[in-house]
């Protein structure tokens, strides 16, 4: 009999089957990728879905206990999601725990593993596979890897574009008919058009064709109208740039004739994958899994009757599609994967009464990304431990209405979108909704999250995503590999407020905190974001008892940022960016290096205090127009150099920052990283910044060992190349593997 994993019972750790005293033994119910039946014993397990049900029956009988549900190794293949409501959820203080056995990796997987390969193509290598009729996906993954999607680029098919009215007319003038007739028009209408900066440089928007008629191609609507034609809204301090008609697409995807190797097709049409496979590569040796699911797990209450007491430990979900950006409505960038979907020109969305016409109110709500992994009104939700990874959408989105939620230890990566998001666009206020103070985040906390390569196919996602909380803490987390911002809080909502009108729209957030992160390699596909990116009302305007503003109150109720670390940007405009309309925030003993503007904003209103902090980047940079000038504080901050030495940092707030305890594992166990190395001018040796560096990490130079090591974090050591030596390379090895970097 195997062992039961230990589980979390009112804070504390306890074997699965204990009891606290007085309580009644955890029921023990086991699952099983080939499981069936209602046993769900050890030795005749349930399928995973069989398991629901029998907690389900258990729940309303007899004492109130709590129910574990251990997941045998394996994968268990989802053909619908898995919902949890409140007669799924744990009793008063009781929980049920869904949870691996002692010693598996259960995987709860959407996807369909592909077989039965036959050559279509000799002189292509063109594979196919039976798919059933109708299935569609935006990924398969290839040996654990995402494989790309059948593309070309305008440049490869030497064809250019001008303007027309709903679209181009193209150069050569028959290509969108020649292409047409190949493939035929239901093909032709999943060709789509991605759009790196089209609309704005933090944006990557992606449209369809509709249709072809030498020499002219139509694009679909609303997507295209969304792209090219936004609304505008008065007294703006943030705008929705459209795209200039006649815009080239950076890349064309999704048509059978753009096969290359290494990349895909689907024909639904047909029931087929196309595939080429990598020179030398086995077809029948390879494993091919197409996510068909576009939600893996859906926990969903209501205001009146959350879903509640639910823990999820050391499972894997893998493997989900996220079809919405096939549809007509394409995926029309704004920015951190919001989207404009709207269809009515007369009511634009979201501009609310600030455009002209007016539009759907509340303003700033546009179209969230929806979560693989989803909770609606959920509390005490535990999500700790677990993997997210190969998914088509958000990893791990908890909307409105939920709170006292914990999502710990958990490892994202190889997501499309967002890593993580926290609330929803449509509820800045309650009464935006009709709904009262219930419906408001509160209390939740992420923390020791290892996230990297989210926005994998949408790149304007940031690795964690806030909307409107309170009481949020997101702490020693560790964010790196990421196409645009680290961590975003209040997108959009600011867009018409400024120091000059900085009431334009309010919101519920206050008292959250976003502490001891270690941010690196962000910023390495878009432009215009930061580690910490802020917009819009961070906390309430206090008042005094004379009526006037209790400055002190305000900004200690708004968002705090403390003690983060960030390093190794790319196309950073700020590391710590107050942008439109950001006020009442408190940024203090944050460290970054390596940008030329640590701290600043466009048209940011004001109330923030920038103090104690260490930087090597400009301070209060505001650009565009300028805050409250008697009410922003920017003073006890140092100053380093661009490439300090180890003397420079703080080493208390490079120590603090990343994930601490037993999640820096999460780190450590993969292969090493660096994407910093360089010589400090004082002699004190090799600065070295990147992840997985751990108390027996080895150094080399050139091949020969360092003198001496000393691990800082596991993001960065200080290195001492032998005495008189001008070492060129930098070797880190760690029992997971090395990386090795050219110093600078």
């Amino acid at each position: 009999m195997p062992l039961a994993f230990a589980t979390v019972l009112a804070g504390v750790l306890l074997p699965a089957g204990a009891a606290t005293a007085g309580e009644p033994p955890a029921v023990v119910l086991h699952a099983a990728p080939d499981g069936g039946g209602s046993a769900c014993s050890t030795g005749r397990p349930c399928s995973v879905e069989g398991a629901k049900d029998r907690v389900r029956h258990l729940l309303p009988s007899g004492r109130a206990r709590d129910v574990v549900v251990e997941l045998a190794d394996g994968t268990y293949r989802l053909d619908q999601p898995l919902e949890f409501g409140p007669e799924d959820s744990g009793r008063g203080a009781h929980r049920v725990t869904w949870t691996a056995a002692h010693g598996a990796h259960p995987v709860l997987s959407g996807a369909l593993k592909v077989t039965h390969w036959t050559l279509r193509d000799k002189d292509k290598n063109i594979w196919e596979a039976p798919l059933p009729k109708g299935l569609d996906t935006r990924q398969v993954y290839v040996d654990g890897k995402r494989a790309p999607i059948s593309q070309t680029t305008p440049a490869e098919l030497n064809l250019s574009f001008a303007a027309a009215s709903g679209g181009y007319t193209t150069t050569p003038a028959t290509w969108g008919q020649d292409l047409l007739a190949t493939v035929g028009a239901d093909a032709l209408r999943k060709v789509e058009f991605v759009y790196t900066g089209g609309n704005g440089p933090w944006t990557q928007s992606r449209c369809r064709i509709e249709s072809a008629q030498s020499p002219t191609l139509l694009m679909q609507q609303p997507c295209w109208g969304n792209v090219t034609k936004r609304p505008t809204f008065t007294q703006a301090s943030g705008s929705l740039p459209s795209m200039k008609a006649g815009t080239a697409p950076t890349r064309i995807e999704n048509g059978y004739p753009f096969l290359h190797p290494g990349q895909w097709y689907v024909d639904q049409e047909r029931g087929v994958l196309d595939y080429i496979p990598a020179a030398g590569a086995d077809i029948h040796s390879l494993d091919v899994e197409v996510p068909r699911l576009g939600t893996l797990v859906k926990g969903a209450g209501t205001l009146d009757a959350p879903v509640r007491n639910l823990t999820f430990s050391g499972l894997d979900f893998a493997y989900a599609t996220w079809l919405e950006p096939s549809s007509a409505a394409g995926f029309a960038d704004v920015q951190d994967n919001l989207r404009l979907t709207g269809d009515d020109p007369d009511r634009p969305q979201a501009t609310c009464t600030f455009g002209t016409p007016a539009g759907t109110c509340p303003f700033g709500a546009l179209t969230r990304q929806p979560g693989n992994v989803q909770f609606t009104a959920a509390h005490d939700i535990v999500l700790r431990g677990n993997t997210f990874t190969h998914l088509g959408a958000a990893g791990l989105v908890i909307e409105h209405g939920s709170r006292d939620n914990t999502v710990e230890g958990n490892t994202f990566a190889d997501i499309s979108g967002n890593g993580i998001i926290l609330g929803s666009t449509t509820d800045p206020n309650p009464s935006d909704v009709g709904a009262d103070d219930r419906e408001i985040n509160t209390g939740n906390t992420l923390a020791n999250n290892l996230i990297h390569h989210a926005g994998a196919d949408y790149p304007s996602a940031a690795g964690i995503t806030l909307f409107f909380t309170q009481h949020t803490l997101v702490t020693h987390n560790e964010l790196r590999d990421l196409p645009y911002t680290g961590i975003s809080e209040g997108v959009i909502q600011g867009h018409v407020d400024n120091a000059a009108h900085p009431e334009n729209t309010t919101n519920i957030n206050s008292d959250n905190t976003i502490s001891h992160n270690l941010i690196h390699r962000y910023m390495q596909v878009l432009k215009d974001g930061g580690a910490v990116y802020v917009e819009g009302h961070q906390g309430q305007t206090i008042k005094a008892s004379d009526g006037s503003v209790d400055r002190a109150g305000s900004v200690a109720h708004g968002l705090t940022v403390a003690g983060n670390v960030a390093y190794d940007q790319g196309n950073v405009n700020f590391t710590w960016y107050d942008d439109a309309g950001a006020q009442w925030l408190n940024w203090t003993g944050n460290l970054e290096w390596g940008a030329k503007q640590a701290q600043g904003g466009c048209q940011t209103t004001g109330h923030l205090d920038y103090v104690g902090n260490v930087q090597s980047g400009l301070t209060g940079e505001f650009h565009c127009s300028p805050p409250v000038p008697v009410d922003t504080r920017i003073e006890g901050n140092r100053a380093i150099p661009s490439t300090p030495g180890a003397a420079d940092l703080p080493a208390d707030t490079v120590a603090q920052a990343g994930l601490t305890g037993r999640w820096q594992r999460l780190t450590t166990s993969t292969e090493p990283g660096v994407g910093y190395a360089h010589k400090a001018t004082d002699g004190g040796g090799v600065l070295v910044a990147g992840h997985g560096f751990g108390p027996h990490t080895r150094v080399d130079f050139d091949g020969v060992p360092a003198t001496r090591i000393t691990v800082l974090s596991n993001g960065v050591l200080n290195a001492e190349p032998p005495s008189g030596t001008d070492p060129v390379r930098v070797t880190v090895t760690t029992h997971a593997g090395s990386a090795t970097a050219v110093l600078s």
